[in-house]
């Protein structure tokens, strides 16, 4: 298997040129150390200090993209409703397909579902791993996320039967008195 010296750096760039290694062996390999400030995730997420490897291997019809990479990402608590960063460790292996063949330039009669789960390799002969990384980091995320294992929960300010009643809550605190008669 051939393989360039030392990882190459992806610098706020998840868009890799595959042309070379297309032209190679199957099994051939390229490294890269991955450095992204932030990653979009999600419409209110935004993954940031993304950092990591990818490992791109050679296949008869594309290229196994092989992902490790961690990050943090900032979360709302459901519990005290403050904002904390939730770290994360993701690790994946996506192939991605050839659409157009690299030493002729035709099209491979491969559909393309913009639905499905696939990934492809563009017309450039590029692969982006911004979208298997970006699923990745939304699934290891908690659904119920806390800041931490104890969360405090609100600040309640006043508790007892001489605690401000919020105007809004003052329908709701006269049905409390109904049911305990």
């Amino acid at each position: 298997m051939a393989t360039t010296g030392g990882p190459q750096e992806l610098r706020n760039e998840t868009a890799i040129n595959v042309s070379g290694l297309l032209k190679g062996q199957v099994g051939d390999t390229r490294d890269f150390a991955l450095h992204l400030e932030t990653l979009v995730a999600d419409g209110e997420v935004v993954a940031r200090n993304v950092g990591g490897t990818v490992l791109l291997t050679r296949l008869r019809d594309g290229v196994m993209v092989t992902v490790e990479a961690t990050g943090v990402a900032p979360l709302m608590c459901v519990g005290c409703l403050r904002e904390y960063d939730q770290p994360f460790d993701v690790s994946f292996d996506e192939e991605f397909r050839q659409t157009v063949d690299v030493r002729t330039g035709l099209g491979l009669g491969v559909e393309i579902d913009e639905e499905g789960d696939q990934f492809f390799i563009n017309e450039n002969h590029e692969l982006d791993v911004a979208e298997p990384l970006r699923q990745e980091i939304l699934v290891s995320l908690p659904m119920r996320p806390t800041c931490e294992l104890e969360c405090p929960g609100p600040d309640v300010l006043e508790v007892g039967e001489d605690a401000a009643v919020d105007d809004r809550f003052a329908a709701l605190a006269s049905l409390l008195k109904e049911d305990a008669k």
